[in-house]
């Protein structure tokens, strides 16, 4: 029980030259500087520079930096429920430094039941070591997250190939327009737009 509670803990720490943040030992965020390479977190990115950007699971702030880098400032929220990881993302990622950055400590379905405002883009990326979080295919949440979009924004969603991921797609786009679908190594990370009359 103690070995596997050291394993799932998260870490921050350089491998090959670059920092990283694992979660029961799968890497969640890199450090974006001058030695990273175009990873799943770009594929992430909305096609086109959003007014605001909400990102659930921020981990340690890969999407947060590269959309600063590609944009420049722009107001960012972004919810991550571990307190561990959130103090790695502001002390090992340097997240404070980003003072266009807005870092909410909470569950991302319960902030999202409650969230009264709309965003340009909303990024999901709710994994918790290598698993997708519980819940982020259901209909309540995926609603949600439709509410909070605005009506020309987009919304991308990182998902991991299996034999669900068909159904998974099919999930989404009972609530959202498919734009594309970027497969990067394992990731396949949808594009979407809200779906006109969706449930």
């Amino acid at each position: 029980m103690v070995r596997q509670a050291m394993e799932t803990r998260p870490v921050a720490r350089v491998e090959d030259g670059r920092k990283v943040l694992r979660v029961g030992g799968v890497i969640q965020s890199v450090e974006v500087d001058e030695r990273y390479t175009a990873d799943v977190w770009d594929a992430m990115l909305p096609r086109r520079r959003p007014a605001s950007a909400l990102i659930l699971g921020l981990g340690g702030g890969s999407i947060a930096k590269l959309m600063t880098r590609r944009w420049g400032p722009l107001p960012i929220i972004g919810v991550e429920r571990d307190p561990a990881i959130v103090w790695l993302a502001r002390h090992e990622f340097g997240l404070d430094q980003l003072d266009h950055l807005t870092i909410e400590t909470a569950d991302a379905f319960a902030w999202m039941r409650t969230c009264g405002r709309a965003f340009g883009a909303i990024c999901v990326d709710l994994y918790v070591g290598g698993k997708l979080s519980h819940g982020t295919l259901g209909a309540a949440f995926l609603r949600d997250v439709r509410r909070a979009l605005e009506p020309e924004g987009e919304m991308t969603f990182n998902l991991w190939r299996s034999a669900y991921l068909d159904d998974q797609i099919r999930r989404i786009a009972t609530y959202f327009r498919i734009e594309a679908l970027d497969q990067v190594d394992g990731n396949r990370v949808v594009h979407a737009t809200p779906a006109p009359g969706g449930r």
